[in-house]
């Protein structure tokens, strides 16, 4: 299986961007995913992957012992100020999903947010394997995005995106055909016994999110596309959607989803 290239600073420059850019998940989804696998205030949950604490700050008010792993170092550092912002005591270390350590066991659950296919999935969940409780699991958490009404600027979004994107052969792979799903890879693991939950929310969302959305991709980051680069790309895209909404609110269903993989009993 092939394996997405280890760059630890990949999203460094996507900081700034990423966690006021990337569409949040929604609170009623990581209650849900809480009570499906019975988090309480003597769970111990593992956030691998996790960026700046997009989910891990939520979900840590939801259990007890949290550990968050990324690793880019300057994410790890601002999602720890987040953290201390908020009050929250969470375990942030620095690493991959080659550094799972035995003290993190036994882990209730292990969430990975937009961040499994960075990992070499299949060894990541053979690892996991020994971490996780019988009873525990691992979940997949993402958002999708829908159109509200006649609306389609994500088109025109993805389409400006891409156009201007630096895109490597690993994502040309992650797109195609010959690229293994996610759930294929988890029904051949130890943790076969899969399900799907799922919550929708319309949102409003202003250009200024919307921008910093569209840099909160590593393809699309400003350490990859350059001052000029980043310029032009900022300009086409405020050219291009603008006269879509005139008043800078754009529309949008946000469907927040966690695919939860157990043991088969």
């Amino acid at each position: 299986m092939t394996v997405a290239p280890y760059e630890p600073e990949r999203f460094s420059s996507t900081i700034p961007y990423y966690a006021t850019g990337r569409p949040a998940y929604a609170p009623a989804l990581l209650e849900w995913l809480a009570r499906e696998t019975g988090l309480g205030p003597n769970s111990r949950v593992l956030d691998l992957g996790c960026g700046p604490g997009s989910l891990t700050l939520p979900l840590s008010r939801l259990c007890g012992t949290v550990f968050a792993i990324d690793p880019d170092r300057s994410m790890i550092e601002a999602a720890r100020a987040s953290a201390q912002a908020q009050g929250l005591t969470i375990d942030w270390r620095v690493g991959s999903s080659f550094d799972l350590t035995d003290d993190l066991a036994p882990l209730d659950l292990v969430t990975i947010g937009r961040a499994f296919h960075w990992m070499d999935r299949e060894e990541t969940l053979k690892r996991l394997d020994q971490l996780v409780a019988p009873s525990g699991a691992v979940a997949l958490v993402n958002t999708e995005l829908h159109s509200l009404g006649a609306n389609r600027w994500h088109a025109v979004f993805e389409e400006v995106r891409k156009g201007h994107g630096r895109f490597d052969a690993f994502y040309r792979l992650r797109k195609s055909e010959d690229w293994e799903s996610h759930v294929s890879v988890l029904l051949r693991s130890a943790f076969a016994d899969v399900t799907r939950i799922a919550t929708f929310e319309e949102r409003m969302t202003d250009i200024e999110e919307i921008v910093a959305r569209a840099f909160s991709f590593s393809a699309n980051s400003r350490s990859v596309l350059g001052e000029d680069g980043s310029a032009a790309y900022e300009k086409d895209l405020r050219a291009r959607l603008m006269p879509l909404e005139p008043t800078g609110q754009f529309p949008e269903i946000v469907e927040t989803v966690a695919i939860i993989a157990r043991r088969p009993r």
